[in-house]
């Protein structure tokens, strides 16, 4: 049995100095307790209002999907590290940053290649996001194949699948799949980097009639930004009516 927990479900409009009623941090979740799914800074406002404070301590590995800020910062990072060492997977402009580090060990990845780290199986596809395709510096979604054998998806930002991702997907069945929903607008100018309702509505479509999810898998909705949205509840009663769950901050998933 695996854990998803997610510490941040929203976009970068989310300020987190005007907090108040139902709030969104930066997104970011962790499975299992031991790899973190992006670190931004809103991670330590996250451990310190749960009063966790053992919340990363069997931490080993951070998977970074782009260097945006709502998505990663040195910060969050050089604190992570401060704990106990940690590996961190991201793009090489991104490694040149974290270089000198204390605690800090990187790890390169290979788009569309199966790596594997501590009984885990990790791939990372190329997402459809301010796409800079140079040696150093992309955006990715991750393919995560856990040690019992449970496939997870996570993929925040992006729009449409590019078809090589698409591909690899295709020889995926997965249990989880967490999706970018920033947007509840139909004629959002963002579709050309994020999804709107619609956009992720014929892409849950297509992953069920091709069968990519497995019998009891699940769908999720994050990345959702607050001033593209209505409120929490509304947002998630719309998109209920296609059986994708609206993930929140500290919704807890197990697969």
């Amino acid at each position: 049995m695996n854990t998803l927990e997610f510490l941040g479900t929203g976009a970068a409009d989310w300020n987190i100095e005007e907090r108040c009623g139902f709030f969104r941090r930066n997104s970011c979740a962790m499975l299992n307790g031991e790899i973190l799914l992006d670190a931004p800074f809103h991670i330590l406002d996250y451990k310190e209002e749960c009063g966790r404070a053992d919340l990363f301590s069997s931490l080993r590995l951070v998977l970074i999907t782009h260097d945006h800020p709502d998505h990663v910062s040195i910060d969050a990072l050089f604190a992570l590290a401060k704990e106990h060492p940690v590996t961190v997977a991201c793009d090489e402009a991104l490694a040149h940053q974290l270089a000198g580090i204390e605690g800090i060990t990187y790890l390169p990845l290979s788009l569309n290649t199966e790596h594997a780290f501590d009984g885990y199986r990790i791939t990372p596809v190329l997402a459809n996001h301010d796409v800079i395709l140079t040696e150093d510096m992309r955006a990715v979604h991750y393919i995560i194949r856990t040690p019992d054998g449970k496939t997870l998806f996570y993929g925040l930002d992006g729009a449409w699948f590019l078809r090589p991702s698409w591909q690899v997907m295709l020889t995926h069945r997965f249990d989880l799949m967490v999706f970018d929903c920033t947007s509840g607008i139909e004629d959002d100018w963002r579709i050309f980097e994020h999804n709107t309702i619609p956009m992720l509505r014929l892409l849950c479509e297509e992953i069920c009639r091709r069968d990519l999810l497995a019998p009891c898998g699940r769908l999720v909705a994050s990345h959702l930004a607050r001033t593209l949205h209505a409120d929490h509840e509304t947002t998630a009663s719309i998109l209920q009516k296609d059986n994708i769950l609206t993930a929140y901050d500290g919704l807890a998933l197990t697969f």
